[in-house]
């Protein structure tokens, strides 16, 4: 068949496939097909030479809604490739858009011929399938061209990953309801596949077309980002279900076909006034959302219909076999008549059974069973006969175009013959309870959404609030106990940052699933945020409930979790606190047992501690607490104190302060928060914010033009014994671009002294990415010559104890001389912290001490004042002695009230 190209024609796509059986002829209809040897694949292929699941042919939209295509992959959207591959025009790949006349091998055995043709009409279509010349079409002359022009391809032909795969073959793609995507411009920006066929004029009438117009202000107008309206195209009837994503400033939109419902509502309300009850129901399904309306529904049709039982049944999937089923969901039924919804045979009943398997087929074809219980099959009169049917009315729901069960009216005192109108009157309420359940699976959904987590589904903060109220409440009435427990996962930051975030969320989901074990039914497990949970005991006879359900955790969490191959261990650590002695009020519970959870943690990780009033004061635990949050709310900020070179008067580096901004007890003193942050471990994380922080702003001094000063950081003893320090140091300055000389790291003598071998490892390790090492507080601890001879220091601070009380025949003289004398035999710097007056300053300048850094000069300053300071050293830099009177009489520096560590 010649064909010409028409735009306004849509192409129709098969395959000319060549096996052991000879040729043959597969139109792709469908939006997907799968090719493999296994009978369950859309298109079989006939040879042992191929995989199981070979390849997946995947439907394609383009810009043009006249036009679609047909991307091929190998293998399956599980990343699993065929054994043997597949071929596009004798070239290997793993994916291609393909084109008319593609010749593709499937495991180098089956061959095939891909056409793309534009008929005038489906008849035509079929006709030109019909009367296909096969062999001439596999094996066409060289001379034949393309018949439908190449289309560009969204997507790259080659190196196509998982995540674009899933996206063309998920829901929107493979969707039979329309669905589309517009921004605020009202610039169409995406349709899929049925939206395309439904809505074929949509790209050309833009925002004119009923499915878009009065969208923009109808959205505006709204004060909620979900929305539902019906409109109308051509002569069909729409339900537009509206999701307006603020973030990106898109709206998105699924269009459900509700002509025959409309239509059977309108034909409702044309009958008598006898069906009005009827139609009654149906506006009360439409107006309201959850399963009361269904119930209020059934008993409303029930009076009107005369009947003596009316019920619903909803497919699912047996939890024993596996196989189709099916259960009684809603009933209702005469005063006089007896319920049968909790009988055995109304519950988990199998579609294989007898009785069940002729009405599965018919139901599913959307045929209705209506009919006297004695004309009915023998193994169903007698399952019916158990609930004293007489006669049977039976008419499918359909959800999504999918059968989602069925409703049943039942007589029971007398035989009925059921009118033609009165099972449309039924057809009709199915159509309305399809309406209302989709309506409630999108209500139940964004409610499950609002109150869980969205990575473990465990209940989130605000439920778990809600309960830990309902059961304090409870408990309150009944004198009962709660326990409330708060655990988190000991040094899983560790996996985040080796293995990376998507091993580490892949473990909490499998943390989740092995909680939920260890609880019973009423338990409530948690996520509170990262890797913290809280449990939830409503219910517990003594304290040795919440303890004994403690160590169930902790036993559940000791077997390794294998996550992609990686074996896992992880241990967690459990405070508890129980009402009513712990606390009567749902926050002061979770606070302590916030407090006892710490405490675990100090007693060696991998325990459960009871709360107990001695273990922090009040104040105490209220600056833990807010410690521990002050990182993610940006409450930290850093100090710069200059260093200054008493001979030139220049400023030759910074050393960085941390400070803690509170919100509601103003700066809190470093004497105060640092002890804590080391107890607790937060120093650790805290440190390599400072570490990251002062290095940013280092270079973006630099960039300022300003001289490339040195930055100096303290490392405590924690941060200094982590395993991955210079990891961690090396990746700063990389991914801040600073200069590893102008870094340097101060240590104490003690964190230095502790393990000898180490520090050596480790400070070798740090020089060599040129990062320089300063000796902090010497003469404060060990003062040990030998120490200080293996390992590799570039400067020594002499502590400002020294300092302090240097008079001119003091000792302190002798030994600062000494430090000086030492430095300098040894080739390096030495630095006088804590110079506070010019008698000080004059006889460190007898003693030829060049640097000094203390008040004198100037306290901690925040960073613009640094800016400033560092930019008159700049333009002054040869005038240090005007330099050093700028900064002793700045109004500025004598007023700050910073506090030095």
């Amino acid at each position: 068949m010649v064909v010409e190209i028409n735009q306004k024609k849509q192409a129709r796509h098969l395959l000319i496939f060549e096996d052991k059986e000879g040729l043959r002829l597969v139109p792709l209809e469908a939006s997907s097909h799968s090719l493999g040897r296994d009978p369950t694949n859309s298109i079989v292929l006939h040879s042992k030479a191929v995989s199981r699941q070979h390849a997946l042919l995947l439907r394609v939209t383009s810009s043009d809604p006249n036009n679609y295509g047909f991307l091929l992959i190998d293998g399956d959207l599980q990343g699993q490739r065929s054994t043997n591959g597949i071929k596009v025009n004798g070239v290997k790949c793993r994916s291609r858009r393909l084109q008319d006349q593609d010749l593709l091998t499937f495991g180098n055995h089956i061959k095939a011929r891909y056409i793309a043709v534009v008929p005038q009409s489906d008849a035509e279509f079929e006709e030109y399938c019909r009367t296909a010349d096969y062999e001439a079409l596999f094996t066409p002359p060289a001379s034949q061209s393309t018949v439908v022009p190449e289309q560009p391809s969204a997507l790259e032909e080659e190196g196509l990953d998982e995540a674009p795969l899933i996206r063309l073959a998920s829901f929107p793609e493979i969707s039979p309801s329309p669905m589309l995507e517009i921004n605020l411009e009202g610039e169409l920006t995406y349709l899929n596949p049925a939206a395309v066929s439904a809505f074929p004029e949509l790209p050309l009438l833009g925002m004119q077309h009923p499915a878009l117009n009065g969208l923009l202000n109808f959205i505006h107008t709204s004060d909620t980002n979900i929305l539902v309206r019906e409109i109308t195209v051509a002569d069909k009837m729409y339900e537009q279900s509206i999701h307006f994503i603020s973030e990106s400033d898109l709206i998105r939109c699924c269009v459900f076909d509700i002509t025959e419902r409309k239509l059977a509502e309108a034909e409702l309300r044309k009958r008598d006034r006898l069906l009005q009850s009827v139609a009654q129901a149906t506006t009360h399904l439409l107006e309201n959302v959850g399963y009361d309306a269904i119930d209020t529904a059934l008993a409303i049709l029930g009076e009107a219909a005369g009947v003596d039982r009316i019920c619903i049944c909803k497919n699912h999937t047996l939890p024993d076999t596996g196989e189709s089923g099916t259960s009684m969901r809603f009933e209702w039924v005469r005063s006089s008549i007896e319920s049968v919804r909790h009988r055995p045979h109304r519950q988990e009943q199998s579609y294989h059974s007898p009785h069940l398997r002729r009405w599965y087929h018919a139901l599913t074809d959307e045929v209705t069973i209506r009919s006297l219980v004695q004309d009915l099959p023998e193994i169903e009169q007698q399952v019916l006969a158990q609930d004293s049917i007489l006669s049977i009315l039976v008419v499918p729901i359909i959800v999504n175009h999918r059968f989602w069960g069925f409703i049943e009216l039942h007589n029971c005192t007398r035989e009925y013959h059921w009118s033609l109108q009165e099972e449309s009157i039924l057809f009709a309420m199915s159509a309305s309870i399809s309406a209302a359940l989709q309506r409630q699976d999108k209500e139940e959904i964004i409610r499950h959404q609002a109150f869980h987590d969205a990575l473990t589904d465990l209940p989130n903060r605000v439920l778990f609030n809600d309960r830990l109220n309902i059961a304090l409440a409870s408990a309150q009435r009944n004198n009962g106990s709660v326990a409330v427990m708060f655990m988190d996962l000991d040094r899983f930051k560790l996996i985040n940052d080796t293995l990376g975030h998507s091993i580490g969320d892949e473990l909490l989901k499998e943390v989740a699933l092995r909680l939920q074990d260890c609880l019973r039914d009423g338990d409530t497990v948690a996520r509170w945020g990262g890797d913290e949970f809280t449990v939830l005991l409503p219910k517990i006879e003594s304290v040795n409930d919440a303890i004994n359900t403690a160590y169930r955790i902790l036993d559940a969490l000791k077997a390794a979790f294998v996550i992609r191959r990686h074996e896992l261990f992880v241990t967690t650590s459990i405070g508890i606190a129980i009402y009513p002695e712990d606390g009567q009020e749902a926050e002061i519970l979770l606070q302590n047992a916030d407090v006892a959870l710490y405490r675990s943690k100090e007693q060696g990780r991998g325990t459960c501690q009871l709360y107990n009033p001695t273990m922090n004061a009040k104040e105490q635990f209220i600056l833990e607490n807010s410690l521990r949050h002050a990182l993610d709310r940006d409450e930290f900020i850093l100090h710069y104190q200059p260093k200054v070179n008493i001979c030139t008067g220049e400023i030759v580096g910074l050393e960085a302060l941390v400070r803690w901004e509170h919100p509601e007890m103003g700066l809190v003193s470093p004497a105060t928060f640092i002890p804590i942050a080391e107890e607790t471990g937060l120093i650790v994380e805290l440190g390599e914010w400072v570490l990251r922080t002062a290095c940013q702003q280092a270079v973006l001094w630099h960039k300022l033009g300003l001289a490339p000063l040195s930055v100096a950081i303290n490392l405590s003893a924690r941060q200094f014994y982590q395993p991955n320090l210079v990891e961690i140091v090396a990746q700063v300055i990389e991914s801040t671009g600073l200069n590893p000389q102008q870094l340097e790291l101060e240590i104490t003598e003690t964190i230095a002294v502790k393990n000898m071998e180490f520090a050596k490892s480790i400070l070798c390790n740090l020089q060599a990415l040129g990062v320089h090492i300063a000796m902090d507080d010497f003469g404060t601890g060990y003062s040990s010559l030998n120490y200080l001879k293996q390992l590799p220091f570039n400067t020594l601070k002499i502590d400002q104890s020294f300092i302090q009380d240097l008079k001119p025949a003091s000792k302190d003289v002798e030994i600062i001389n000494a430090v000086i004398a030492l430095g300098k035999g040894l080739d390096l710097k030495v630095v006088a912290e804590g110079v506070d007056n010019e008698e000080q300053l004059e006889l460190l300048r007898s003693l030829n001490c060049e640097i000094v850094q203390g008040y004198l000069f100037s306290r901690p300053l925040s960073v613009d004042s640094t800016t400033d300071i560092l930019q008159a050293n700049w333009l002054q830099r040869n005038q240090s002695q005007s330099l050093l009177r700028t900064l002793v009489s700045s109004p500025e520096l004598s007023q700050s009230t910073s506090v030095q560590t």
